[in-house]
């Protein structure tokens, strides 16, 4: 230990020992740093190392973008960014004026407005459009004309409520209302009384209307084929009705002629059924009643006419060839004489 201190240590030991523990506390120091710069360096170099490898992975995938972009270089790249980026500004824009359009045009597709614009001109567009703003304006003009008067009567109605009569004003309408609802209650009751009148005239009209009407419906059904059903005369009208197969009713001036004079011979054969009824037996002379009808209705009225001639002596005079030969159909060449 003298050794180390030196002859200093033999005089004044105390400063001479911490003058040696001071060198030797230096000394660790120094041994201390230089393993730590030795494991910073280390540490350094494996960063160094792994840098160097993320270098070379980017640079790899650098490369690999330029051949997915189809890009020669960095420049190249860029230049295919930018146009990138302004590609989505602008699908976005032509979004926003496609979003704009349906807006205008509402539930159209883009097939039927490209067929719209397709089948116009500009000068017809522009004339549409300003037609267009004319009815805008016009209707913007109402619109404020209708807040105008809104506000007026909403004012007139603030003043009414503030002055003295509100309560007189209030009561007459109350009494008015009951008005109202005795008239109601008197509207309810005559229509119930005409509702039950109609169903009453119509039960008479259907089930109690003369055996000549009855009769005549029968004749008018069989000789129409079942296109009409039956001939009414309404209570206390002087007029008749046909009733279609369908339920409608129709007056005989809607009918055809053909039809008409069918509805009006039927009713004419009802009348001699109910005359022979009462013991009164004459001859039925027709003359020409058939020159209106055409093959379908004559057939028919042909055979009418075979039904009737079975009670009736019957006596048809025509000087048609065609009612002739359908007459000949119905009965035989027999009955016929030629005058």
């Amino acid at each position: 230990m003298a050794q180390r201190l030196g002859s200093a240590a033999a005089h004044r030991p105390g400063p001479a020992l911490k003058a040696w523990q001071a060198a030797r506390d230096a000394q660790l120091a120094r041994e201390r740093q230089r393993e730590l710069d030795a494991g910073r360096r280390a540490e350094l170099e494996r960063q160094a190392a792994l840098a160097a490898q993320q270098l070379r992975q980017a640079e790899a995938r650098a490369a690999e973008l330029l051949r997915e972009a189809g890009a020669d270089g960095e420049e190249t790249l860029r230049r295919l960014h930018r146009q990138a980026l302004r590609r989505k500004e602008l699908l976005a824009e032509l979004r926003q004026e496609e979003l704009a359009v349906e807006a205008w045009v509402g539930e159209l597709s883009a097939e039927q407005l490209d067929e719209a614009l397709q089948g116009g001109s500009e000068a017809s567009f522009q004339q549409r459009l300003d037609d267009l703003e004319r009815s805008e304006a016009e209707l913007l003009e109402r619109m404020e004309a209708c807040r105008e008067q809104r506000s007026r009567v909403r004012l007139e109605i603030e003043r009414i409520e503030e002055g003295g009569d509100h309560a007189e004003k209030l009561q007459r309408v109350q009494e008015r209302k009951a008005e109202l609802m005795t008239l109601v209650k008197r509207w309810a009751v005559l229509s119930l009384s005409g509702t039950l009148l109609a169903r009453t005239k119509r039960l008479y009209e259907q089930d109690k209307q003369p055996s000549v009407m009855r009769r005549a419906s029968d004749y008018f059904e069989e000789m129409t084929a079942g296109r009409f059903k039956r001939i009414v005369a309404p209570l206390g009208e002087q007029r008749v009705l046909a009733e279609r197969s369908t339920g409608e009713w129709v007056e005989p001036a809607q009918l055809s002629r053909g039809t008409a004079e069918q509805m009006y011979l039927c009713i004419r054969f009802a009348l001699v059924d109910e005359v022979a009824a009462s013991g009164i037996r004459m001859p039925l002379m027709i003359d020409d009643l058939f020159v209106n009808f055409d093959d379908e209705r004559l057939a028919h009225g042909m055979s009418l006419l075979a039904a009737i001639a079975k009670r009736h002596q019957l006596l048809l005079f025509t000087c048609h060839h065609h009612v002739r030969d359908a007459f000949i159909r119905q009965f035989s060449g027999d009955a016929v004489i030629r005058i």
